[in-house]
């Protein structure tokens, strides 16, 4: 294949841009020492250059006849360097060199290795154009299996069916342009893929879920995914049992750097491998500078590897080439332990539609563990959002700093553009978005938030009120409500306008007279250097992803000392400590220290408490505080306080319990005492019961525990677990197949008397396996109605259809969290329904539907003279589909009566879903006048089953509008044909 002289132009712009990027990194990469020790040597690998051989191949000019070890007698096709190869022709540090501008219409399997002292090199001579090789609609254009120590660099190399260019459409071929196989012959070591052109390979894109029939296999039974084929695949394999220990086959010192992919329909970069042994991992593997443009499925894969480093990468339009794909994104990894991925940019990684997408810019999937570091990157436009997880990252978290998310949308499954549900921090971003969208969170408990800004100009959905939020920008909306010194101040970028090319993060820079310069905290283990190489820090923290390096705000005085320590509940292995430490009104972080060995037991960030554990019970404590304010600041120590844990806490084991019914005993190292019981199901009747013996009057936490669960058996979803307690009883369901094992899980907080008048019933009643193992009380001091400073109205059911009921439920909580059931408890509650004739709510607390609506409900709670109210819940009522009434509100979220010229209106809906299938939505909103639509605007969501969302749109009003305008706001739903769920709206009516 000729490359034409324009397409050779925009290569060279190409590869000076890749240059210039790389030229950049180091000054820009902080870790440079883990790159160095990823890569190995210079040329990222442990093999050295000793001089060889030099053999030409020339496809025009030569003959296979030729000695091929000059320029004038060079050999002429691949398959006969293969079969040199296979002879043993090569040897390390010999060079394959192939004719600028040869072009060969056959595979080229490279049979040979070299050694760690030198590489067998593949490359070029004769000019600038690359030799092409072209795969013809094969496996693959060039085939390395089972061989190591090799450099393939310089070449251009393709892979389709010339008489068939787009078969790929209809028939699922498994086609890669460079494909590594390792399997049965040990690690490979040492292969090299640089400066390759890498286009129109044109294989499968099908979803990585669906399995397809692969037509390219004689078995019939032959299955194969878009997983099987890239621009750049890396399998490693094993199918053989009884492997000897030194053949297990993976890749060892990989290095895949500078090469340039594009217009193909398959995946950028793909590395599998087969095993759970970390020892067997895919071991330094460095994905550096490649620039991916054009696919039909993900940008760059990496699985199953030790702390690979994927850098200096630029991917663009992503499944932009695909005909079918879900759950994509633009560089992800999988089954990793530990990742770094840093000075990448991700752009326009497409969608197919909400209901199947991902398209996020990165991602960190199944079965990762470790720490996982996502920083330096430039994200932008990418339909799906900047981030995701899969929930299941183990022994680890999750590091998001000093990168850019430029307008990533929110347009997947979810509605999020960060959708995280692993342990993970968030510092010195920038969330920038102006197109509306807006930035949608992830209500994920276990996120923490330091130094960001998000910049939402035209407004924002409310922040989610579970992650952790300390000393961050929200410009443009209401920042979260537990937020710590939460900010609202213009971060004034030098030039946020965006593009393509990481160097247009330079935008997201701080003016000189930014509010925020100086206005940071101290964030420990950060890498040491912003995203563009200035040292952290330069006096007081910036906050956001720039260090100005002229800052002159310093703080160098120490805070006072903490002030007033206390404990505010113990039990016998945990200690709740308070105090007070702040400056301006912010509370400072903190170290609790041991005071007998001034050992550092815990530090908080931003608070003023700290629960202490793995104490001993019925021991003699003293602990101290010194505080820390934002600049690291540190104060002298607080006043020491002494504390006593509480008595041990009382376990009933199943040994001890009375048993009624046909209940099995069970063993396992993981057990109470190693038994535990267990029922394949029955009517109810049969129960365990335990009786603890509890030494005093209280308040006490109640826990059960279950043992592991062997592969292949089904436990209840549903299993009933009553506690007896002092005033009545509470039963709680339990999902036994998926809760904890052998862990102690709370059941709840509830009030008994000393003896043996409490008890925890569990019964056989349900259709899978039942199992009981043990239950634990915890005594908690100081806890009780009094110590309760809020209190929250949820609802079992907030749908419901007309004549349905469903309880309300009043929880309270104290300042250290602990929670308690204040319905059970007793306490007066008084329940308020805005709507009455859309539900009733009964004395007791239960909510029976009407008719089609929508009612606000909330409690007040009567604590000894205190009343506390709750939350308001929203409960809808309807059937099938319901639409409520859109609302119209300016640009502020305030309520609109008018159309006014030149302003800008958001339309809301809120629909509720009550079938029993996942359904996508749009909301449609048009101004008209006499002439008809003038314009129109549209907000899509996708609604679960059994849940409701509100859809949204803002519509730009004209600059000049007529008496007789107005807005009609449409909502529809469907994916092959669309019809409206309501009649239109009109506004103003």
């Amino acid at each position: 294949m000729k490359t034409s002289k324009r397409w050779r132009i925009g290569l060279a712009a190409a590869l000076a841009a890749v240059t210039l990027q790389l030229a950049g990194a180091g000054a820009w990469a902080p870790h440079r020492a883990l790159a160095e020790a990823a890569a190995g040597t210079e040329a990222g690998t442990a093999a050295g250059t000793a001089a060889g051989t030099a053999y030409y191949v020339d496809a025009a000019a030569g003959d296979d006849a030729n000695a091929g070890t000059d320029e004038g007698h060079p050999w002429k096709t691949l398959r006969h360097v293969s079969e040199e190869g296979t002879a043993g022709a090569f040897h390390p540090g010999d060079r394959i060199l192939l004719k600028s501008g040869s072009v060969w219409n056959e595979r080229f399997e490279m049979k040979f290795s070299g050694s760690p002292e030198a590489q067998i090199t593949v490359g070029a001579y004769g000019g600038e154009a690359k030799p092409v090789i072209n795969g013809g609609g094969l496996d693959s254009a060039v085939k390395i299996e089972n061989q190591q120590y090799v450099t393939l660099q310089d070449i251009e190399i393709t892979n389709f069916n010339a008489a068939d260019p787009d078969d790929y459409k209809t028939v699922f071929h498994k086609r890669s342009g460079v494909w590594l196989i390792a399997y049965h012959n040990g690690p490979m070591s040492g292969i090299q893929l640089k400066g390759l052109d890498i286009h129109d390979v044109a294989g499968l894109s099908v979803s990585g879920e669906d399995w397809v029939d692969d037509p390219d296999n004689p078995d019939p039974n032959a299955k194969i995914n878009k997983n099987a084929n890239a621009a750049i695949m890396i399998n490693a394999w094993e199918w053989e049992k009884n492997v000897a220990p030194d053949k297990h086959g993976y890749y060892k010192d990989l290095l895949i750097e500078n090469n340039r992919i594009h217009d193909i329909r398959t995946i950028g970069i793909n590395m599998d491998g087969y095993t759970n042994d970390l020892s067997m991992y895919h071991k330094n593997v460095v994905i550096r500078g490649n620039t991916i443009d054009k696919t039909g499925s993900d940008g760059i894969i990496v699985g199953v590897a030790e702390n690979p480093l994927i850098e200096n990468n630029a991917v663009y339009d992503v499944a932009i080439n695909s005909y079918d794909f879900k759950w994509i994104a633009g560089i992800w990894v999988w089954k990793t332990n530990g990742a770094t991925i840093r000075h990448n940019e991700v752009a326009r990684v497409h969608y197919k539609d909400s209901l199947t997408a991902d398209s996020t810019a990165f991602d960190t999937d199944i079965v990762a563990q470790g720490d996982h570091y996502f920083e330096y990157n430039y994200s932008h436009d990418n339909a799906g959002g900047f981030v995701m997880d899969m929930g299941q990252l183990k022994n680890g978290m999750n590091v998001y700093r000093y990168n850019v998310s430029r307008n990533d949308q929110n347009h997947r499954s979810s509605g999020r553009t960060v959708e995280v549900k692993d342990t993970g921090v968030f510092y010195n971003n920038v969330f920038y978005n102006d197109n509306g969208d807006g930035l949608i969170l992830a209500n994920n408990p276990k996120s923490t938030y330091i130094n960001n800004i998000f910049y939402t100009p035209s407004g924002n959905p409310a922040y989610p009120d579970a992650p952790a939020f300390y000393n961050n920008d929200f410009f443009g909306a209401e920042p979260p409500s537990q937020g710590i010194r939460n900010l609202d101040a213009d971060p004034q970028f030098v030039d946020p306008s965006g593009g393509d090319g990481i160097d247009k993060a330079e935008g997201f820079k701080l003016q000189p007279s930014s509010p925020l310069i100086g206005e940071g905290r101290i964030v420990p283990n950060n890498g040491g250097r912003d995203l563009f190489g200035n040292a952290l820090y330069t006096g007081s923290p910036d906050i956001g992803l720039f260090e100005d390096p002229a800052s002159t705000k310093a703080d160098e005085a120490a805070p006072e000392a903490p002030s007033g320590l206390k404990a505010e509940g113990r039990t016998d292995a945990e200690v709740t400590l308070s105090w007070t430490a702040a400056e301006d009104g912010v509370q400072l972080d903190a170290d609790i220290y041991d005071a007998a060995t001034d050992a550092k037991l815990a530090s908080v960030v931003m608070q003023n408490r700290a629960t202490l554990t793995g104490l001993q019970p019925d021991t003699d404590y003293s602990f101290y505080v010194v505080a820390r304010d934002l600049s690291g600041n540190e104060s002298p120590r607080s006043e020491a306080l002494s504390v006593r844990t509480t008595f041990a806490a009382v376990v009933a084991d199943d040994a001890d319990a009375a048993v009624t019914g046909d209940w099995t005993a069970g063993s396992s190292p993981s057990a109470n005492g190693s038994g535990y019981r267990y029922s394949d199901g029955g009517s109810g009747s049969g129960t365990i019961v335990w009786t603890p013996d509890l030494p005093a009057d209280g308040y006490y936490a109640v826990y059960y525990r279950l043992p592991q669960r062997p592969s292949g058996e089904v436990w209840a979803t549903d299993a009933s677990f009553q506690v007896a307690f002092d005033g009545g009883a509470k039963t709680f369901a339990v999902n036994e197949y998926n809760a904890p094992k052998s862990e102690w899980v709370p059941l709840g907080n509830l009030k008994f008397k000393a003896g043996t008048a409490a008890s925890v019933t569990l019964s056989d009643g349900s259709a899978d396996r039942v199992v009981g193992d043990a239950v634990r009380f915890q005594y908690l001091d100081a806890f009780g109605p009094d110590a309760i400073t809020a209190a929250a109205l949820t609802a079992n059911a907030s749908q419901l259809e007309p004549g349905k009921s469903a309880a309300l439920n009043v929880t309270g909580t104290d300042d250290a969290g602990r929670s308690l059931d204040l319905k059970a408890d007793g306490l007066a509650i008084r329940y308020d329904n805005d709507a009455p004739s859309v539900v009733s709510v009964s004395a007791d607390g239960v909510v029976t539907a009407i008719k089609t609506g929508e009612a606000h409900l909330q409690a007040t709670v009567t604590l000894g003279g205190r009343t506390i109210a709750t939350n308001s819940v929203t409960v809808y009522v309807g059937s099938g589909l319901t639409v409520l009434p859109p609302s119209f509100a300016d640009a502020d979220g305030n309520p609109v009566t008018a159309l006014q010229a030149g302003a800008t209106v958001k339309i809301s809906a809120t629909v509720v879903n009550f079938t029993s299938y996942d359904r996508p939505f749009t909301l449609i909103a048009g101004y008209y006048d006499d002439n008809g639509l003038v314009r129109s605007i549209s907000g899509a969501a996708t609604v679960k089953s059994g849940a409701s969302a509100t859809l949204t749109a803002a519509l730009d009003l004209p600059e000049t509008i007529k008496r007789s305008g107005s807005i009609r706001v449409f909502v529809w739903d469907g994916t092959n044909t669309l019809h409206p769920l309501a009649a239109k709206t009109v506004f103003p009516g």
